[in-house]
């Protein structure tokens, strides 16, 4: 037993990634649609809280059925084949809730009031931690300023706020200050200051500032939040940021691989098909050709195929090793960079996979809407996830040489 033990039996896995598949065919009926206007469909809000999605890895004894890690990452993948980008909003929910029912930094009672909230009202939470800043790696400017009858008020601006329009609850980080507002300047003390906190969207001097306009993943509209003293209780405060949350990074690292592993997947089958039809009618070097006859074609989608079994494979060994308790083994300073082998090599195969796929299928994917247009952009979004590629080979290759850990 470990804390990635699943609790769901394998009918109602079944159960729950068939509800997946049923909710990615609306998912990829409004796809284009909202990436052309660039919005998030808040249409799909009640159809993703009544499947029942919602609570799937929140435990039994607080009203969900105990997913595993894996078993969450592969909802996101079924949902994802429809249209990645909505898929990636919901993506946050689960990640949150994950982080939130593993977490050190919050006791039961804790959990249980975040958690059990969130099945027994089927709330969906929202967790932007990203500052304007410094991204995730920058300690919070957000301020948590404390206030003479207890509890604090919270000010400061978070990017990438994905699901920040659907979501019921935030959970966010900031740092709190001295009684007269300051930040510490020792970062060390910075750092100790920086706390979790839960509240209601709804709550006074919340808002959004609509600031998403981007080359892809258009219809998450992870917008920028805006807190202006926004009044917080105690029991609002779930531990530390730094040695709470952040440490359970197998939740982001699967939970992104899912996703663009079910773009990989969409991608790939959209050229396979258009290649498999493709002819070229009567040319000046002689009569019509099937494109499935041309050899450079048939070496290209083996590739494209050869890729996304590598990231399937990363992906589903990673998943593996969370339900048998292998991570175990890892060594603290090394543990956030093995979860995120999975999210880089499934990012990198649907960046790869979405290029090839452009080339093979040729200039009508190049047309604005086309399915293979939208995914190439989609897919360039992957490179933003904490660890991004570079990122990770930095921190690998440091740990490998004992300069970190």
């Amino acid at each position: 037993m470990n804390k990635h033990t699943p609790e769901i039996t394998e009918g109602e896995r079944d159960k729950v990634l068939a509800v997946a598949r049923e909710l990615a065919e609306e998912f990829d009926r409004l796809g284009a649609q909202v990436d052309a206007q660039t919005r998030f469909p808040l249409e799909t809000v009640p159809l993703y809280k009544a499947s029942g999605l919602a609570s799937i890895a929140v435990p039994r004894r607080w009203g969900g059925l105990g997913a595993d890690v894996g078993t969450v990452a592969a909802v996101g993948r079924e949902l994802a084949r429809g249209d990645a980008a909505i898929a990636l909003s919901y993506n946050m929910h689960q990640v949150m809730v994950g982080i939130f029912r593993n977490t050190t930094a919050l006791d039961d009672a804790g959990k249980e009031r975040i958690l059990g909230q969130v099945a027994a009202d089927n709330l969906l939470l929202c967790g932007p931690f990203s500052e304007a800043r410094a991204g995730l790696t920058g300690l919070a400017d957000t301020v948590a300023v404390p206030q003479p009858g207890g509890g604090w008020k919270l000010s400061g601006r978070k990017n990438w706020s994905t699901l920040i329009e659907a979501s019921d609850l935030i959970a966010t980080n900031a740092t709190i200050t001295d009684a007269d507002g300051r930040i510490p300047e020792d970062f060390r003390e910075h750092a100790a200051r920086e706390t979790t906190f839960v509240f209601p969207k709804a709550s006074p001097g919340v808002s959004i500032d609509h600031t998403w306009d981007t080359l892809g993943m258009r219809a998450t509209g992870s917008h920028t939040l805006v807190l202006d003293e926004v009044p917080v209780g105690a029991d609002a405060a779930a531990g530390n940021f730094r040695q709470g949350l952040i440490g359970e990074a197998e939740w982001s690292a699967l939970g992104f691989a899912g996703v663009y592993l079910g773009l990989a997947d969409r991608a790939y089958e959209e050229t396979r098909k258009a290649v498999a039809k493709k002819h070229t009618g009567a040319t000046m070097s002689g009569n019509d050709s099937a494109a499935a006859s041309v050899g450079y074609v048939q070496y290209v989608l083996g590739r494209m195929r050869y890729e996304l079994d590598v990231a399937e494979r990363a992906f589903e060994a990673t998943a593996a090793m969370a339900i048998d308790g292998r991570f175990e083994q890892w060594p603290e300073a090394s543990r956030k960079v093995r979860w995120d082998v999975a999210k880089v090599a499934t990012t990198e195969a649907a960046i790869s996979i979405t290029d090839q796929g452009l080339r093979l299928v040729g200039g009508a994917s190049f047309r604005r809407g086309h399915i293979l247009e939208r995914l190439f952009r989609d897919a360039r979004a992957g490179i933003n996830h904490s660890f991004g590629t570079d990122q990770l080979f930095d921190y690998y290759g440091r740990y490998e040489l004992g300069l970190v850990g």
